[in-house]
């Protein structure tokens, strides 16, 4: 829900999106209005992607059956039934076959020169054709991106999220006809929170960055 004195429909900061947290117990039945899932969606749209070629699809699950369907394919103990919407973040680790096509139409439009357009196609069909697990693996880093795209743009939405990445692929590649060339990425849930809980504790910075190699104390050259 809205915070109190402030307008549900305006967005907020990224230093607020970033401070957003999972931390409810569930979803209230108020339903997401559809200018709201059309911003979140279209920024995902926009997020960045490695030789722009947006490895990412999504699927907006509305109805009951589906809902309760994915909800029973995790691990963890999510009501992602009480969501009004549930995204399925799918990564495509052949999209890179795509690059001609892409590539042709970035020089078209003058934004890169066709040299630079021949050296990337070299680039991509030397690494990915080769390795299928480097495929995989880009196609899921860069899904994530527009995961984190879709997590902040909710949050600007005032909207609360629950994402999960442990749960049975195959079956829900199974229930919602996703071919088999797909990974499912991650399921993200979408809604107004119930009930507000305590926000989780959280490692310091130095515990999560290093300086230089791992395990080497990072220190701020902020003294501020």
């Amino acid at each position: 829900m809205a915070e109190e004195g402030i307008e549900k429909d305006k967005p907020l900061g990224m230093e607020a999106c970033l401070h957003a947290r999972q931390a409810f117990a569930g979803f209230n039945a108020e339903s997401v209005p559809e200018e709201s899932l059309d911003r979140v969606l279209e920024l995902a749209r926009l997020s960045p992607s490695e030789w722009y070629f947006q490895p990412w699809r999504w699927i907006v699950v509305r109805n009951e059956a589906g809902k309760k369907q994915l909800e029973s394919s995790t691990h963890l103990d999510v009501s992602f039934a009480s969501a009004p919407i549930v995204l399925i973040c799918l990564a495509d680790p052949g999209a890179w076959k795509t690059a001609p096509l892409q590539l042709q139409d970035m020089v078209a439009k003058r934004k890169i020169s066709q040299e630079a357009a021949q050296e990337i196609l070299r680039k991509t069909r030397e690494y990915y054709s080769a390795s299928p697990q480097m495929a995989q693996r880009a196609a899921l880093a860069n899904a994530y991106v527009a995961l984190h795209q879709i997590l902040a743009a909710a949050a600007s939405c005032r909207l609360s999220t629950y994402w999960v990445s442990v749960f049975d692929e195959q079956r829900i590649k199974t229930y919602f006809h996703i071919p088999d060339q797909f990974l499912v990425a991650a399921l993200v849930a979408i809604g107004y929170a119930e009930k507000p809980l305590p926000p989780p504790s959280e490692l310091p910075l130095q515990s999560l960055v290093y300086q230089e190699k791992f395990g080497d104390s990072y220190e701020s050259k902020n003294k501020d």
